[in-house]
C-alpha cells in the first residue's frame, strides 16, 4: 500500500511516499481503508523530534514511520472481539494509541477509539474532529454548562480546536472573544466571534476585561497576565503552547489552585465518544461546521506539513487519500 513515511527526525523534507506492507488488525482493532487524515500539531512534533516526543517515542530515531492520527474511512476488516463495527461501516477516530499510521491507504486503530460517521458528514469534516473536537469539548466542560452571561476568551482561536470551541460556545449563547493573528480574523468573525484581537498588536491581559473561561491554546502570556484577565471565580484551561511554558505552568498551578478561588487546569486530549456524537449531531443539523482550510492528496503531505509550520493555517488541513 502507499504511505508517507519518514526514518529520521527533521523537517517535512524527510517525508517520502513509499510502498509498505498493509497492516492487519489485532484483537480489539479494526483495519480502516483511510479516506481522509487530518494534520495536527502532534504530527509536527513527532516529525521534528521535540524533546518530549523523543523521550516517549524514540530518542534517536522515530518509533513510528507513518504519521497521522485523526482519520476517517471505511472498515476493511475487524479483529477478534470487535462486534460493534462491521466491514463497510464508515467511521472516524484517533490512532494515537495505536501507533499512528493515518497518512496511508490503510491504517489499524483500536475499535474503542472509533466513532460511526453519519452519512451527512463528509470524510474531510469527520477527520477534523477526533482530537480537536474532543479537546475543545473537554476544555469547555471545565465551565459547563455555558450560559448566555458567560464571557469566554479563546487564545489561539484560529486553529482547529479553537474554531470548534468558538462555535460550541456561541451555540450556548456565550460572549466569545477570540485572539489570533490578523489574517485569521475574517474566519473567526464568520464563525460568530463577538470580538477578535490581534495578539501582535494588543495584549488581551491589559484591556481591563475579565473572562469567566479562558481557553489557552497558544499560551504566550505570563501567569500574572492570565490571572489579571480571569474573573474572580473564573476558570483558566491551558491546552497548548511551548513545552517549557507548559512545564512552568504545571509547576505553578497546584499552588495557585490552593491560594486562589480561581481555577487553573491543564487539559490534555482524551477521545470522548459522547462529545464527538454530540458534535456530529450539531454538524448534521447545520449548527456547527468544522473549519477545513484546504485538502491535499497523499503525495502532498509534506506540503501540508510545511504550511502547518507557517502558523497561517485557518482551522484544519486534511489529507484526502
Amino acid at each position: 500500500m502507499r504511505a508517507v513515511t519518514y526514518d529520521r527526525y527533521g523537517s517535512a523534507d524527510e517525508l517520502r511516499l513509499s510502498e509498505i506492507d498493509q497492516p492487519a488488525p489485532g484483537p480489539g482493532e479494526v483495519l480502516v481503508r483511510v479516506a481522509a487524515c487530518a494534520v495536527n500539531s502532534w504530527d509536527w512534533h513527532l516529525l521534528t523530534g521535540t524533546f518530549f516526543e523523543r523521550l516517549m517515542f524514540g530518542t534517536f530515531r522515530p518509533r513510528h514511520r507513518v504519521l497521522g492520527s485523526e482519520i476517517s474511512g471505511a472498515v476493511e476488516a475487524v479483529g477478534d472481539g470487535v462486534d460493534e463495527f462491521q466491514i463497510g461501516d464508515e467511521i472516524y477516530g484517533d490512532l494515537s494509541t495505536s501507533g499512528w499510521g493515518g497518512f496511508a491507504e490503510y491504517a489499524v486503530g483500536r475499535a474503542d477509539s472509533m466513532v460511526r460517521k453519519p452519512p451527512e458528514i463528509s470524510f474531510e469534516h469527520a477527520a477534523a474532529l477526533p482530537q480537536t473536537g474532543s479537546l475543545a469539548m473537554r476544555c469547555l466542560r471545565e465551565r459547563w454548562p455555558l450560559q448566555t452571561e458567560h464571557r469566554v476568551l479563546l487564545n489561539g482561536a484560529g486553529g482547529a480546536a479553537g474554531t470548534l470551541a468558538l462555535q460550541v460556545a456561541k451555540h450556548f449563547g456565550a460572549h466569545v472573544t477570540c485572539i489570533d493573528r490578523g489574517s485569521k480574523h475574517q474566519l473567526l468573525e464568520s464563525l460568530g466571534a463577538d470580538e477578535v484581537i490581534d495578539y501582535q498588536r494588543e495584549d488581551y491581559s491589559r484591556r481591563g476585561e475579565q473572562y469567566d473561561l479562558i481557553i489557552d491554546v497558544a499560551n504566550h502570556r505570563s501567569f500574572s497576565d492570565v490571572r489579571r484577565a480571569l474573573a474572580p471565580d473564573g476558570v483558566y484551561v491551558m491546552t497548548g503552547g511551548p513545552p517549557l511554558q507548559i512545564v512552568r505552568f504545571g509547576l505553578l498551578l497546584p499552588v495557585a489552585n490552593r491560594l486562589d478561588q480561581r481555577s487553573y487546569v491543564i487539559q490534555t486530549f482524551q477521545l470522548n465518544r459522547e462529545d464527538l456524537t454530540w458534535l456530529t449531531d450539531r454538524i448534521t443539523a447545520g449548527e456547527i461546521t468544522p473549519a477545513v482550510e484546504r485538502t491535499y492528496p497523499l503525495e502532498g503531505t509534506a506540503e501540508a506539513l510545511r504550511h502547518f509550520d507557517s502558523g497561517e493555517v485557518k482551522g484544519k488541513l486534511v489529507i484526502r487519500i
